[in-house]
């Protein structure tokens, strides 16, 4: 049913997007005219970064949406998922690990004053308020601490939350954000016992930000609404000693991982400084391990296989800037980060390990057998609550299926499709806990690349518990 209410208003819209623009006193046409019935079409965005554009919606005062991200009313932890995650959760606090997740409201949430009902694709603002709460709500019973932002959503702040042409939150966003984050930490005992350090915050460039959804208009319709201009801020030590910056003699008792909303970059008029508001607010230094296009779980991939997790001496607490249309639904997330919490087989005893291969190639649709459990060393490996450490010399091979086979006849088959920003090399595999495995002995794993590998390189697989 919601499948066909959305395809409904794409049509409606699509039919809206036809009309001529008005034209004003002088011949001159108002904003609209910038706006082509190609916008609705949804072949426009079949293909590369137009996918993550479907559909652009223009909003009122030169606004522009997405009607699959911004307006959404659907957030959640599907219901399959909520015990994987509260076991995740659960396997951070055995560390000793608070984890505060920092969910950030959509662009129609936050703006939908600036959302035009005949564009609106279905967006129902009290609908998509209240599974928003709801899905506060799935993250609090998982384990994690979770700021509430719906006082945010109720009464947004000025100037904008969200650039009004992009997906990213501007340093006002960033700002308020960390405000609320910090203001709910303050009475939590492990807040109390972390090192704290002084920090203020001073202006910085003009951040000009054209942004990606008028790019995309461009890209379909010729034209674009132009660029939007704010400040951009920098924190520094509140004493001034800039070496402080890069203090790294202490292990860091606060981590960030999240989406290129917190990441740092070198392009000073791309940082938001949701990192500089959190150490002002929070008193803390903080380590970064925020990534542009890693997805929901990438950063937090890259950072537990970093040299700078250890899991004998974890961080006291991970802050995860979670976009609130991320729905943590996929299963082979908890089963890859699970193992990298407890620091994989380095730290587990070995049960079986596959040999070494030197691997020259691979075409694609061809098999290379990592591990097997047959014959005279076959191993009785029923239901065993293990998972597998896959290391590839060629840290570039990133998309590939592993698959596992079992006596009874039944196969896990997963695929890896690792961002190409986030680090290749080590990958973790729980074995899977499904029905169909269940009194089954594990008797081989694969790899199968998507595409084809050329270049030699080396595999090695090991099982542990």
């Amino acid at each position: 049913m919601n499948m066909l209410m959305r395809a409904l208003a794409i049509l409606l819209v699509a039919l809206a997007l036809a009309r001529p623009a008005a034209a004003g006193e002088n011949g001159e046409c108002d904003l609209d005219c910038l706006i082509c019935p190609g916008l609705g079409d949804p072949e426009h965005y079949a293909e590369g970064i137009m996918k993550a554009l479907e559909v652009l919606a223009p909003g009122k005062d030169k606004w522009l949406f997405r009607s699959a991200v911004d307006l959404t009313n659907d957030f959640g932890i599907p219901a399959a998922m909520r015990p994987e995650f509260a076991r995740l959760m659960s396997t951070f606090a055995a560390k000793g690990i608070r984890v505060v997740i920092a969910v950030q409201p959509t662009r129609g949430l936050m703006h939908r004053d600036k959302v035009r009902p005949e564009y609106a694709y279905g967006f129902d603002y009290p609908l998509a308020r209240r599974n928003l709460a709801t899905f506060l709500d799935q993250l609090r019973q998982g384990g994690a601490v979770v700021p509430d932002i719906l006082p945010l959503v109720d009464t947004p702040p000025q100037p904008d939350f969200f650039f009004r042409r992009d997906h990213h939150w501007t340093p006002t966003g960033a700002k308020v954000t960390a405000r609320i984050i910090a203001d709910s930490l303050a009475g939590q005992p492990f807040y109390a016992g972390l090192t704290k350090k002084s920090y203020r915050t001073e202006p910085g460039v003009m951040v000009p930000k054209d942004g990606t959804m008028s790019r995309g208009l461009k890209r379909i319709c010729g034209n674009n609404f132009g660029f939007q201009y704010v400040r951009g801020f920098q924190t520094i030590p509140a004493d001034g000693d800039a070496s402080a910056l890069f203090d790294d003699s202490a292990a860091p008792e606060v981590v960030l991982v999240g989406t290129s909303n917190s990441a740092t970059r070198d392009d000073e008029a791309k940082n938001y400084n949701f990192e500089g508001y959190l150490k002002e607010y929070l008193s803390v230094d903080i380590l970064n391990y925020a990534l542009p296009g890693a997805g929901q779980d990438g950063s937090l991939i890259q950072y537990l296989h970093s040299e700078e997790y250890d899991p004998k001496a974890p961080p006291r607490m991970i802050i995860w800037e979670l976009p609130a249309n991320f729905r943590l639904e996929t299963p082979l997330s908890y089963r890859q980060l699970v193992p990298a919490i407890n620091g994989g087989c380095a730290h587990s005893p070995r049960v079986l390990a596959g040999a070494r291969h030197e691997l020259p190639g691979l075409r694609t649709g061809e098999r290379i057998e990592l591990l097997s459990n047959a014959g005279q060393k076959r191993q009785d490996l029923h239901d065993l609550p293990g998972f597998l450490q896959i290391d590839i010399g060629d840290r570039n091979v990133k998309d590939f299926y592993i698959i596992t086979y079992y006596d009874n006849g039944s196969r896990d088959k997963v695929w890896y499709r690792r961002e190409g920003i986030v680090d290749g090399g080590r990958y973790y595999l729980e074995l899977s806990r499904a029905k169909e495995h269940r009194g089954a002995n594990l008797l081989s794993v694969f790899m199968e690349p998507v595409a084809p590998l050329e270049t030699p390189t080396t595999l090695e697989v090991q099982l542990c518990l």
